[in-house]
């Protein structure tokens, strides 16, 4: 019998995210600590805020991603109407 475990690859894929998450802030000048990112709730808020004002439409994207949001919800205009 073949078991697949797949709470292990979710993580792996959420850190696959916030690295990438990473390099797109680097792209635009942000240094972002990925140690900080996944504890610092302020630093979380900060990052998420800073990517939401950007001019990459990529790093926005990926923003709204990982807050779980989708551009017809009410909780993605007031992400934005915050920014």
């Amino acid at each position: 019998m073949t078991t697949i475990f797949t709470k292990g690859k979710e993580r792996n894929d959420f850190f696959l995210d916030l690295v990438d998450f990473k390099w797109l802030m680097a792209g635009v000048g942000w240094w972002v600590d990925l140690s900080r990112l996944q504890s610092d709730r302020i630093y979380i808020e900060e990052c998420l805020q800073r990517a939401l004002k950007s001019d990459s439409e990529l790093l926005r994207e990926r923003c709204v991603e990982l807050l779980g949001l989708r551009p017809g919800l009410d909780t993605f205009r007031e992400q934005l109407r915050r920014a």
